[in-house]
């Protein structure tokens, strides 16, 4: 049991098994997807997320729930008994706080309740909004998209709890700890270059991981990941890993809901051509990214608004302590932009690559 969890109510995907054997919760969907901003961070009590930036793939209801400051409870609705699945967090909204996992269940058999905990900059639980993502999966034979909770964090090497590790080759992935805080996770059978990775901390005290490198090879795909403590000093931590190719990270092969972006150039002010190789466009149109100003960037899809429902999520890259975050992404009749603000431990704005997705409502 990992000792991050405070109590039943906050318990992790571990315990979360015993509570689905306990009440027979019903069979694993071949996917499930949710997705949520909570924009209303400050509010008491149990509310609805705005529709417009929110999606239960059955269609079940979503509610938000603030315990304390910068404590919060996401429900799904009958999305599933939350085993092959996988959470990521990010901070919504101007300034330095961020937000991380702290665990996701099925108390009941049925809905997935999912804990955030949301910091500001020196550490203390502070309200936020957020955006987070779940998914499960089961299949096996289409190699585009794997996931992990990477839930021993000062082991040498180990397979994850396979309840929350998903590799659609059949294969087990690894995590690999070279040094304190640094991490290569290794996802078999997953053997093409490119794709896009997203990295979330997990746990109950302030963290920040992500994304250090990524590379397809013949022992199928390596991502490298760095960790610190809320101060930016190299710490070992819990996260969640989502690695996704020719798809989003919520969604399947050749699928159109989403995009997905590596942007390599962090103090480029004049719009550039993403990889293609390390990126998903939506319906093959063009995408560009730019620094607009210290840390804030701008993502722009060169497509028409044909969505109901979406959600953003932002990793940071190859910059130890720094995070990201987004806080606003609009449409108008020729494109979409997304933008997104990066930070140095200390909540300074800093110049940062970062991979993000941009996910639609669908299938």
């Amino acid at each position: 049991m990992c000792e991050t969890q405070k109590s039943l109510r906050k318990m992790g995907p571990l315990a979360a098994v015993a509570a689905i054997v306990l009440l027979g919760a019903p069979q694993v969907r071949a996917q499930a997807i949710g997705f949520v901003l909570n924009n209303n961070p400050t509010s008491p009590g149990t509310t609805t997320p705005d529709t417009s930036y929110s999606y239960n793939s059955t269609g079940g209801a979503i509610s938000v729930t603030r315990y304390a400051a910068g404590d919060y409870g996401v429900t799904f609705a009958g999305l599933g008994n939350a085993l092959n699945s996988n959470v990521v967090v990010t901070a919504w909204g101007p300034g330095p706080n961020y937000c991380i996992s702290s665990g996701w269940s099925t108390p009941n058999g049925a809905d997935v309740d999912a804990t955030v905990y949301c910091y500001n900059n020196a550490g203390g639980l502070a309200d936020h909004a957020f955006t987070l993502l779940y998914q499960s999966r089961t299949e096996i034979g289409t190699p585009y998209i794997a996931f992990l909770w990477a839930d021993q964090p000062t082991s040498s090497s180990y397979a994850p709890d396979l309840n929350y590790s998903y590799n659609p080759t059949g294969g087990t992935n690894t995590v690999t700890r070279s040094s304190v805080g640094n991490y290569t996770a290794n996802l078999p059978g997953l053997n093409r270059s490119g794709g896009t990775v997203l990295v979330g901390s997990f746990g109950s005290a302030p963290a920040h991981c992500q994304v250090t490198d990524w590379g397809g090879g013949s022992s199928g795909t390596n991502v490298g990941v760095n960790c610190t403590d809320g101060t930016g000093t190299a710490a070992d931590e819990y996260f969640t890993l989502v690695y996704s190719i020719d798809a989003t990270a919520g969604y399947g092969v050749n699928s159109f809901d989403g995009g997905a972006i590596w942007a390599r150039n962090d103090t480029t002010k004049t719009p550039y051509d993403v990889s293609t190789r390390y990126s998903k466009n939506i319906d093959g149109e063009e995408m560009t990214a730019q620094r607009i100003g210290k840390g804030r960037y701008q993502w722009t899809m060169n497509v028409e608004p044909q969505w109901t429902s979406s959600t953003v999520l932002v990793t940071a890259y190859g910059a130890p302590g720094s995070y990201c975050s987004t806080d606003e992404w609009l449409s108008n009749s020729e494109y979409t932009s997304v933008y997104v603000n990066c930070f140095d431990a200390t909540g300074a704005p800093s110049n940062t690559r970062f991979t993000a997705t941009f996910q639609l409502a669908g299938n």
